[in-house]
Parts: structure tokens; C-alpha cells; sequence
């Protein structure tokens, strides 16, 4: 028989524990690694902002996201060689509150609301109008409409209000638009996180809101009206603004150009507000009309209007324009 060569234990050793095979230490990670994972951590909201912005341009987005004023947000950019007679601008009362196809029949004239919500004014001014104007012709009048506060240029006081932010990237993404960006970082990271969250969770599918909001803007030439009931009480007081007589100067006197006539109305206020005598007096030598105010059923937002609010007040601006026609 052949001997085993193979290490038997003794008996002294039985009782001894045997000891575990010790791992081999473990490496740690190079500098570059490191350098890398430090980057990889650092990149991930520029890739998040980056992504966001190709959502925002895509036509994709406008169609699923679920709120009204951005699916209609590019309609101004979408008239080329319209050349309406009348250009409606100003802030969401005038977006709400005048009716294109009710000046159109008491003037004549044809007329559109390109008016935009206050956020985006804020970032953007006039870019909506500017645009319009070089791919038409200049029309025969231009109607600005603001709420009493909105008598003074809207300062977004450091904030990239969605409306507005989205308006720039989608039609001015250049070295202007990124230099707005680049000055408010934490703001830019807030619009993409809005995108993003719009576009991935709060979808809307069917594209139901975008398909009902425009096919409203164009049977109305650019009204719209919320889809909520009427008010039944005042939302809280306007806030006591100062107006700036120097800007709504600069309106006039940049849009009054080859003998187009700028008029500049205030928007009627809810009767229930307390800040009209303020604004009765400090915008009487602004407007080309004075302050109104209308039964809060002719309203179902804070300066938005219901339909029937829209025709009042349109009715009274048509007739401006007509008494002008005439003298």
C-alpha cells in the first residue's frame, strides 16, 4: 500500500484554532477615480438642465404638459404674413379680457390678441410683440391692456418665472438667454426641474389641454378664457403698485411708428377690490381710458375674465377704436 505523503494533524494540534486566511487588503481608489466620481456628481444637474432644454423646445412637450397659458404660449410666434390690422398686447387681463372678433365687428379691422401672462413679461417684455411685428406688417393700431399693478415694467425680481423662461428657450436661445441663465444658476436649475417634472410625472397623455386651448385661440383670434366658473367673492385686493409714467411713455412712443396708433387701457377691476380709488387716480393721466369696475362674476381668475367679462370690456375699447375710424 502507498503511503499518504499528505501533513496529518497531531494531536497537539487538534486543539488549537486554525486561523483564517486574511483577505488582501483592499486598494484604494486612485486619485483619478476619485477625480472622476467628483465629476460625475458635479455634471449631474448640468446634464439635468441640458436634457430639460431640449424637452422644452420639442413641440412633444407643449402637447403633454397640463397647463393651458404654456400650451398656447407659442401663438404669437406662429402669425406670419397675418397682418392684422389691430395688435392686442399686455399682460393675462388683456390675454382674457379682449376679444378680437368683437372689435373686428365694430372696426372693420382684423385684429388678434397676442397678449401674454405677467410671468412671462416679466422675462421677456415685449419679445412676443417685437416678433410679431417683423413678420408683418405694422397694423393700424396697437392695444396695450395691463392690470392696475402692471402699470410699470415687471421685475421678476430675480426669479425665472416658467412662462417667461420657457418663451426664451424655445424662440431666443442665444448668448443672451444663456447669459440670463448663467446670472441666476439656483432659478435655472428650479425651470429645469420644472420641465422635467412636467414632462416626466405630470404628463397629460391625450394632449387634451393643449388640443382645447388652441383650438379656442384660434376660433377667438387669441382670447382665451380660463376653464373655471365665475368668482363669487374677491380673491384679496391688488397690490398698491406705483405706475412708471416714463415706461408707459417708451410704449407709446417705440410702437407709434408709420403712423400706427398705440392707445393703453387699464383693465376694469373687480367691484369688491379696495385698492380702486389708489389706482382711479394714480393711472388717470397713463390710461386712454378710466378704471372700470365690473361685478365679480365677470371674472373667474385674479384679472382674468369670463367670456362675458371679455365681450364688456371689449365692447368699450371697439368703440374707441370706431369713434377714431370716424373723426
Amino acid at each position: 500500500m502507498t503511503a499518504y505523503s499528505g501533513n496529518i494533524p497531531s494531536i497537539q494540534d487538534a486543539g488549537r484554532p486554525i486561523s483564517a486566511v486574511s483577505p488582501p487588503p483592499l486598494s484604494s481608489p486612485s486619485r483619478k477615480a476619485y477625480k472622476f466620481y467628483c465629476l460625475s456628481i458635479a455634471l449631474v444637474p448640468v446634464i439635468a438642465v441640458v436634457a430639460s432644454f431640449f424637452i422644452a423646445r420639442s413641440f412633444w412637450y407643449i402637447r403633454h404638459q397640463k397647463n393651458s397659458y404654456l400650451a398656447i404660449s407659442d401663438y404669437p410666434f406662429t402669425l406670419q404674413n397675418t397682418n392684422c390690422e389691430v395688435i392686442i398686447y399686455g399682460d393675462s387681463s388683456a390675454l382674457t379680457g379682449l376679444s378680437p372678433l368683437i372689435i373686428q365687428a365694430a372696426t372693420a379691422l382684423r385684429t388678434c390678441n397676442i397678449a401674454q401672462p405677467n410671468t412671462a413679461l416679466a422675462i421677456a417684455g415685449t419679445f412676443a410683440l417685437d416678433t410679431y411685428l417683423q413678420n408683418n406688417a405694422w397694423p393700424k393700431f396697437v392695444i396695450f391692456q395691463f392690470a392696475a399693478p402692471d402699470f410699470s415694467p415687471m421685475n421678476s425680481n430675480g426669479r425665472l418665472y416658467e412662462e417667461g423662461a420657457l418663451q426664451l428657450i424655445r424662440h431666443r436661445l442665444d448668448l443672451q438667454t444663456f447669459g440670463l441663465l448663467a446670472r441666476h444658476p439656483m432659478q435655472a436649475l428650479e425651470f429645469s426641474e420644472f420641465i422635467l417634472r412636467t414632462a416626466l410625472f405630470e404628463k397629460d397623455w391625450a394632449g387634451g389641454t393643449y388640443d382645447r386651448s388652441w383650438a379656442e385661440i384660434q376660433a377667438t383670434q387669441g382670447l382665451f378664457t380660463a376653464p373655471r366658473p365665475p368668482l363669487v367673492h374677491c380673491l384679496g385686493d391688488l397690490e398698491e403698485k406705483s405706475p412708471d409714467p416714463l415706461w408707459i411713455q417708451d410704449l407709446r412712443k417705440r410702437y407709434s411708428v408709420g403712423g400706427t396708433r398705440v392707445l393703453v387701457y387699464v383693465a376694469p377691476q373687480p367691484e369688491c377690490d379696495n385698492s380702486y380709488d389708489y389706482y382711479a387716480e394714480k393711472i388717470a393721466p397713463l390710461a386712454d381710458n378710466r378704471l372700470q369696475r365690473f361685478s365679480i362674476g365677470m371674472f373667474n381668475e385674479k384679472n382674468h375674465f369670463t367670456r362675458e367679462g371679455a365681450a364688456l370690456n371689449s365692447a368699450h375699447v371697439a368703440a374707441d377704436i370706431a369713434r377714431m375710424l370716424r373723426d
